[in-house]
């Protein structure tokens, strides 16, 4: 009897996994759908590179993990084929060693495509800009280091540029690096975003609020600039007075801070 219903049993599960395979789903592939469904593109890429960057955005460096002063970070990639190739980015936070994981550590690829020989620049407000929103949140950075990833399926030209300067005053110092690749093969998974609408999300600070790293100054919250960051409803976008970045001057994408 109980041979008999295990023999059934067998027969139905055998039905089934037909039935399935007839539709052209496997149970494995059907799950591998659903999971990827939540991504807009996936690219395959084999070349990636880690170009360091370090920007200071509304203060300067001056938590004692850089010399005081503004540092601004630009990485030029140019495409070297005679064809259109998709590439990704995302920004990895260089924080404390031994400190646990957080929400914005990592974040999220996003591609853009580059023409043969075309190039293109990722600047400091660029780079923060990776960083809103992730999941409803934006962070608003007194400064911010790490790396910008880059991935690829062809080799590039990646350059990065570094300049500093005391509190006040023009560019004091520049350096040029030419950043190596590692060949890494990989599937690169772009997760949908959406831009932020005035008085959406939530903004935090980092660092946090009552930091060192904010001196005896009040956190800001950034907007305009390169990036085009909105201020919340109530609020306005000005140019923030405290830069040295004077759009009545002739400065280009400054940044500036919400005010009621």
């Amino acid at each position: 009897m109980t041979q008999t219903i295990m023999i059934k049993l067998f027969s139905i599960l055998l039905g089934l996994l037909f039935c399935l395979n007839i539709a052209g789903i496997s149970p494995v592939a059907q799950a591998e759908k659903m999971h990827n469904a939540q991504y807009s593109k996936t690219i395959k890429t084999e070349y990636q590179y880690a170009a360091k960057v370090a920007c200071s955005l509304l203060l300067p460096h001056q938590d004692g993990t850089l010399a005081r002063g503004i540092y601004r970070s630009i990485i030029n990639i140019h495409n070297p084929t005679d064809e259109k190739i998709t590439i990704a980015a995302k920004v990895a936070l260089a924080t404390q060693f031994g400190s646990d994981p957080g929400p914005f550590d990592v974040t999220p690829f996003k591609s853009t495509v580059l023409q043969p020989d075309g190039a293109v620049g990722i600047n400091c407000f660029d780079i923060a800009g990776y960083f809103c929103p992730i999941d409803g949140v934006c962070v608003d950075f007194a400064f911010l280091e790490g790396f910008l990833v880059i991935k690829s399926p062809e080799p590039l030209d990646v350059v990065g540029v570094y300049t500093a300067r005391h509190t006040d005053g023009e560019v004091e110092s520049i350096d040029v690096e030419t950043i190596k690749p590692r060949r890494i093969r990989d599937i690169v998974r772009l997760e949908p975003t959406e831009p932020t609408k005035p008085g959406e999300g939530k903004r935090m600070d980092y660092p946090p609020k009552g930091s060192s790293a904010y001196g005896n100054q009040e956190p800001k919250q950034m907007c305009g600039g390169i990036a085009g960051f909105l201020c919340p409803d109530g609020m306005k976008c000005i140019d923030d007075p405290s830069d040295d970045c004077d759009p009545t001057q002739g400065g280009a994408d400054c940044p500036g801070i919400c005010v009621k």
